[in-house]
This record gives C-alpha cells, structure tokens and sequence, in this order.
C-alpha cells in the first residue's frame, strides 16, 4: 500500500496489512479484529494514525456495547433532535469543551459521564433540570435557554397530538363521514369558531362541530374534522368525551377561561380563539359551510343551541351513548342556506 514514514528504515516505504484480534479490553472479551502496518522492507510494524484510529473506533464500539456506554450515533441524535451545537451540550453539562467532539469522533466517554448523557436523554425532565442549572449559573445564554425551553414544549404538543389521533381516528366510514380525523382542522377550526362566538362554551361547542360536519357531509358528501358524534343528554358530542382532551391539552390555537357559576354550584368552560388559526387547510366550500352555522347559531344562548339539535332527526332516533351516523345529514331539519 501507499507511502508512510518508517522510522527503523529512516525513509518512506510501502507497507503491508496484517491481521490481528484483540481479544480482551478493560476485563471484557472483545474479539475484534485489528488491522496492522508492517513495512514491505523491513517488516516491523508502523503506526498509520488513519489505520490505529479506525481499529480503536471498531474496539471503542464493541467496547461500549458490550458495557451499556452510550455511543457517538446516540450523542449526535440527541444534539439533532434538540437542535445544539457540541459547544452548547458542553456548556450545559458543565465539562470541556472538546469533550463532545472527542466522543463522537469514536473516543470512549467514562462511565460516569455517559450515565449523565443517558439520562438527560431518556428522561426530558432531568434535561430541564440541567437547563435550569446552567441557565442559572450562566453557562448558556437566553438565546439557547429558549431554543430549549420551546423544543420541550413542542415536543409535548406532539405527544398530545399523537394520543388524540389514536384515540379518535378510524378507518374511513359513514360513521365519520369517510373521512378520516384531521387534528389540524379541529385544532383550527375551533380557533376559527371562538374567533366569530362571544359565547363559545363547551356544550355549544360540540353542536357547532356536529352542524358543520353533518352539513357539509349533506353538501360536499364527506364531513369535515373526521369526527365521530354520539347523543348526549345535551345534544350530539364527540365520541368518548373527546372534546374534554382536546379542550384541555390543546393550547396552540385557543385556551379555555373557567368562571365560577355560583347559582349552580359549577364551573363554566368559555373558549377563547388565539386568532392564529389557519383557513386556507379547508376547501372553499368547506369554509361556506362554517360561516353559514356560525352565522346561524353566533347569536343564540347555549341553551337555544342544545334545543335545535335536539330537533334533528340524528338525535331524536339514537339512545345516550350511540353513535350518530351521518346517514342522518340528509335529514337535517336547521337551514343553513
């Protein structure tokens, strides 16, 4: 192979690769296979840093598998997924500032600090305790304290969003108007809504979805949010109470103001638009359909509202808990014309 300096010829030379396998590290059984220099002229061994560190790369790996010491690839998918820099993860954790550098070229970590690094990976909390140190004790600036603080944040808003969708999504059906559940045009329609309705409330709420998803099913053939409805005491609502999580763990787009009912002894439920929302994700004859039921019921009590779905057909035909096919939109009573 190519020219490399050898110190027992005194001169460059070509070289030979011979095989090795090292057999134990640091009291673990290893078995890794090492290359080896060996001078064509004088056949003693010489070292070519290119060779030496890619064996120590394949030793540090099997090394750390074998003991559970976090690997360079884990490293650089955390730093990805939170979007630092190897100077910002230093200076969070408090150590030098090539230590992260050196780890993920192939250097093995010590134990203690690859525990540190496992654990603010697997556990976010313990990351946001070690954000809040360094923050204050200076070691990270505003800037990266922020980029961190809204990444936790997003990654809850996923993880909601995630449960909801398994918890409300099914196979396209007449049950869910053949469409399947679109977060997004719940999460921005609801925005959208409290935007036009002073009074938006919980109970209201439900019946605005229902009218607008069992009218445009009635105009457009499919629904819109992809919900499905079942009859309640109060009108239709969203199967398994899923208007109480999406009201309470949803925050992006709107937020709910609590007041204190004391002639009933309750809590009223309002909701309030962020005014972030986005119109343009629905069809134009989708957005005709909402402002026709917003326009009709924007102005009625809560009470009034729950009194017109109790006209309709969908809810006078099912018992408490069954659900509302949208085979009952053609039979819509409410104009919205």
């Amino acid at each position: 192979m190519g020219n490399i300096f050898c110190s027992n010829c005194n001169k460059k030379v070509n070289y030979s690769i011979r095989k090795n396998v090292i057999q134990e590290y640091k009291g673990q059984i290893v078995n890794i296979e090492e290359n080896i220099a060996v001078c064509d002229e004088c056949g003693k061994d010489i070292f070519v840093p290119d060779i030496e560190n890619d064996n120590l790369k394949r030793l540090y790996a099997k090394y750390a598998k074998l003991t559970g010491i976090i690997s360079s690839e884990e490293i650089i998918k955390f730093r990805e997924k939170y979007d630092l820099s190897q100077r910002e993860l230093v200076s969070l954790l408090g150590w030098g500032k090539m230590t992260i550098n050196r780890y993920e070229r192939g250097a093995l970590p010590s134990k203690s600090h690859s525990d540190i690094l496992k654990h603010v990976i697997s556990s976010e909390e313990s990351l946001k305790q070690k954000v809040k140190e360094a923050y204050e004790a200076g070691r990270i600036n505003e800037k990266v304290y922020n980029k961190l603080a809204n990444s936790f944040q997003s990654s809850k808003i996923n993880i909601i969003k995630s449960l909801l969708e398994i918890e409300l999504s099914h196979e396209e059906d007449i049950l869910n108007g053949f469409r399947k559940f679109n977060l997004d045009k719940v999460e921005n329609l609801i925005s959208y809504i409290a935007d036009k309705v002073d009074n938006l409330y919980k109970t209201s709420l439900n019946k605005y979805l229902w009218f607008i998803d069992f009218e445009n099913f009635k105009e457009n053939v499919r629904s819109i949010t992809g919900l499905t409805y079942v009859k309640q005491q109060y009108g239709p609502v969203i199967e398994n109470k899923g208007y109480e999580e999406i009201i309470n763990l949803l925050e992006d787009k709107f937020y709910k103001e609590e007041t204190e009912d004391v002639y009933n002894n309750s809590t009223k439920v309002k909701i309030k638009s962020k005014g972030n929302y986005d119109m343009n994700i629905f069809t134009k004859e989708e957005r005709v359909v909402i402002d026709a039921v917003i326009n009709k019921f924007k102005d009625m009590k809560v009470s009034k509202i729950s009194d017109e779905s109790h006209k309709e057909a969908g809810w006078i035909e099912n018992d408490i808990n069954n659900i509302i096919s949208y085979d009952y939109a053609e039979a819509l009573k409410m104009n919205f014309s």
